[in-house]
């Protein structure tokens, strides 16, 4: 089973609060699913797939021990998981994601000239961020 994107740009929720890219804070003991993802992409572009995005973030979420890692890997890909068109990240904290042709993202803040670029690029598949609201 593969989740990635390929050649992909998942723009901002159409309900997002974010006029720009906000560092996620929880302010909370343990890291929300927002904060682990933006330490994982922030200033490693390029460096994951969606699928080792979803997975780490689940070890690091749920404090799962590295011993645990190859049985774990088979429980979450055993069943259905959320892409990362759920992630707070295009909900809530105004960043889009860049997937390029292998598959590796890379974060893009929605006030950035980039982030128009990809937004309007040719060849390139656009998709949104799931809405907040229904």
């Amino acid at each position: 089973m593969n989740l990635n994107y390929y050649n992909t740009f998942i723009l901002v929720a159409e309900d997002t609060r974010a006029d720009h890219g906000e560092i996620p804070n929880g302010k909370r003991q343990n890291k929300t699913v927002g904060e682990i993802q933006f330490e994982l992409l922030n200033g490693h572009d390029y460096k994951y797939t969606q699928e080792e995005v979803l997975f780490e973030t689940h070890m690091l979420h749920k404090n799962i021990p590295e011993e645990a890692r190859e049985s774990e890997r088979a429980a979450f890909f055993g069943k259905s998981q959320a892409c990362m068109r759920t992630s707070p990240l295009g909900k809530r904290y105004g960043w889009g994601l860049h997937f390029n042709q292998d598959g590796y993202v890379k974060l893009v803040a929605m006030d950035s000239p980039e982030y128009r670029n990809f937004a309007n690029q040719e060849g390139l598949t656009i998709t949104r961020a799931m809405k907040s609201k229904r």
